[in-house]
């Protein structure tokens, strides 16, 4: 619109699209050079740097058409980050919106590979006189169309051994590595996710679902997620790139029936309308209550209660458009409340599922008919999946026999089950074995040896247990778990999920020393609950939130919160957090581990060697605090 704001969804036809795609994938091969290094053979390669937005689509399977390697960049990643990926993938050409053209101009200035942008938007002086100054040749897509056109050059569809990505993970530990993903690791996931999820009478996906994309292109979960739309040919409507504008203006507007989301986002969601419901006080409180339990001993027996739905319900569904019928979650586990939440509030099929980019996406979702919550479903046709033993983890583990021995034993997590007791519990680490399995690390022949072994399995490093219906369930993370002094074994994943649900918890790291014989925690307070609950506090009402994160009445009750949460969690003492510090320093966002920081992943994971840099001093100080407190308790007796 004239004055900056969005008007309404503007649609393109597949055919239509398809043409252009065509044309776009023909200039590219004029612009692409043949790249030699340890690539598919025959195969160029071409960056995509952007949000998500529909000439990033366009580009995919423009490249798709011309047997070139995708190599996706994460829109929030800085020059620094984008130059080790055009280095290590070797990148002669990168297809860019304008916000990201000043890193992309830096990065040439460094290195040796990029000599070609193509730009999203049209060409401006500015555009064309930077990239001079950079000594970059810069086209714009709309001409790279045109003269695809003229060059008439014919389409080289790829063959399933093909690479079609090269897809860099987010690299919590280090370096980021670039996962080699051929067509044919394509085409098995989306397959094994359309067969694997629908029903005989409900389908996962129809032609007539409209979703909408702005979880990040570059990774996995949202890739698959949209090419599997595209086959079915679903309407895909696109997000104007502010996440802050997400639930307001992009959603409402476009009215999704199928969204993509990962935990955090749903826990925003969640967050927005327990707030809403706590503003209107106590009755409205109470009210939601009733309605919730009710609806849930209902939907037990696959039933809803239409009553509360006219109520309640159909007022909260209206926060997501008013007519999604189906919710994915991926890329981290969802607990099983906030997943109970959901099917609740929306009245609609939630569908967690398990995968890694390195295969492709998925291997283990919900179908659509599926009741249960607090698991990752079942195996998708494509996919195998065995559990390896590890050292904590084995096939023949038993279930303890009543909840003292369930207590005692630190590799049993959660909610005693008194229906599994003294049952085999077959545990260990997840293996994933099919045609969705990645090729390689690119340049790494080392860390594919040690992720995939002789006999193709690929090993994740995620911990499971099969479930008495044949679902699994994702309990550990192998590499990070970490021991105390007095030999307990914690797994902060597990705590961070467990205490997440605490309202005033924006973001939490949880950290233990094996020298130490507690854990403690950084948390970022989230902002917006704070400041509204600031509001309604007359003592606190005139703070600013960084002075309400320093307060310490402020501070005690929202350490109070995160424990209280964590034992109805049923954590055991010793992974509950004996202190906590907190970080108020924020983004517009409201996260204070940032991206920006490098203490989070693009996919909002966190990176703990970099945390543990970062608050070295603060947890230094909590293990001091708690040590003289004991020792002066001892001194006491």
């Amino acid at each position: 619109m004239p004055d900056g704001t969005r008007g309404e969804y503007v649609w393109e036809k597949f055919g239509d699209v398809y043409a252009e795609v065509l044309k776009i994938g023909a200039g590219l091969k004029g612009v692409c050079d043949l790249n030699s290094a340890d690539a598919g053979e025959g195969q160029s390669r071409i960056g995509i740097y952007s949000i998500n937005r529909p000439e990033w689509i366009k580009t995919l399977f423009a490249a798709y058409s011309q047997r070139i390697v995708a190599v996706p960049l994460y829109d929030t990643l800085g020059p620094d980050a984008a130059n080790f990926i055009i280095s290590h993938a070797e990148l002669s050409c990168v297809a860019c919106e304008r916000t990201k053209l000043e890193s992309l101009l830096k990065v040439a200035s460094k290195g040796d590979y990029l000599k070609r942008v193509v730009l999203f938007e049209d060409l401006t002086d500015a555009d064309k006189n930077a990239a001079s100054a950079a000594g970059v040749e810069i086209t714009c897509l709309k001409d790279l169309a045109q003269a695809g056109w003229d060059t008439k050059h014919q389409e080289t569809m790829p063959d399933p051994r093909d690479w079609a990505y090269i897809m860099y993970t987010s690299g919590t530990t280090g370096d980021p590595k670039g996962v080699i993903l051929p067509h044919r690791n394509v085409v098995s996931t989306c397959a094994g996710l359309l067969r694997g999820v629908s029903s005989e009478t409900v389908e996962f996906l129809r032609d007539d679902d409209v979703y909408i994309s702005y979880l990040p292109l570059a990774h996995s979960f949202e890739t698959m997620t949209q090419v599997c739309c595209i086959l079915v040919g679903c309407s895909v409507g696109f997000f104007q790139g502010d996440v802050k504008k997400l639930v307001t203006d992009d959603i409402p507007t476009l009215r999704p029936t199928v969204m993509a989301g990962v935990p955090r986002v749903y826990s925003r969601i969640y967050d927005k309308v327990t707030q809403g419901i706590q503003a209107k006080g106590i009755v409205a409180k109470t009210l939601f209550g009733m309605g919730f339990n009710s609806q849930s001993f209902w939907m037990k027996y696959g039933l809803r209660n239409p009553i509360w739905d006219m109520i309640m319900f159909n007022k909260v569904r209206k926060a997501l458009g008013g007519r999604v019928r189906v919710l994915a979650s991926g890329a981290a586990p969802l607990s099983a409340d906030l997943h109970q939440f959901l099917k609740v509030c929306f009245g609609c099929n939630v569908l967690q599922g398990y995968g890694m980019t390195e295969n492709c996406a998925a291997a283990v979702v919900m179908p659509v008919h599926y009741q249960g919550i607090g698991n990752v479903g079942g195996p998708i046709p494509c996919t195998e999946v065995k559990l390896q033993d590890t050292d904590d983890y084995k096939h023949t583990d038993v279930y303890p026999k009543d909840k003292a021995a369930f207590e005692s034993q630190v590799s049993f997590k959660g909610e005693f089950k008194p229906e599994r007791a003294g049952k085999v519990v077959p545990r260990g680490e997840v293996c994933l074995r099919g045609h969705n399995v990645f090729q390689g690390y690119f340049k790494n022949a080392e860390e594919t040896a040690n992720t995939i072994d002789k006999d193709g399995w690929l090993h994740t490093g995620d911990i499971g247990t099969w479930n008495d219906d044949g679902s699994l369930g994702i309990v550990d993370r192998k590499k990070n778990i970490f021991k105390l002094a007095q030999g307990e074994y914690v797994s902060p994943e597990a705590v961070e999920n467990a205490v997440a649900p605490s309202s005033f918890v924006g973001q939490v790291w949880v950290y233990g020393n094996s020298f130490e014989s507690y854990v403690v925690a950084i948390i970022v307070p989230d902002k917006e609950v704070l400041l509204n609950w600031a509001k309604s506090n007359k003592a606190k009402s005139g703070l600013s939130y960084p002075e309400l994160v320093a307060d310490k009445d402020v501070q005690k009750m929202i350490f109070d919160d995160l424990i209280a949460v964590g034992k109805a969690a049923k954590l055991r003492g010793f992974e509950l957090p004996k202190e906590v510090d907190f970080e108020s320093d924020v983004n517009e966002l409201g996260l204070g581990f940032t991206i920006e920081k490098d203490l989070l992943t693009p996919t909002q994971k966190l990176r703990r060697p970099q945390l543990l840099k970062a608050y070295q001093k603060k947890i230094d100080a909590m293990y001091v605090k708690i040590n003289a407190a004991e020792e002066a308790a001892k001194n006491r007796k």
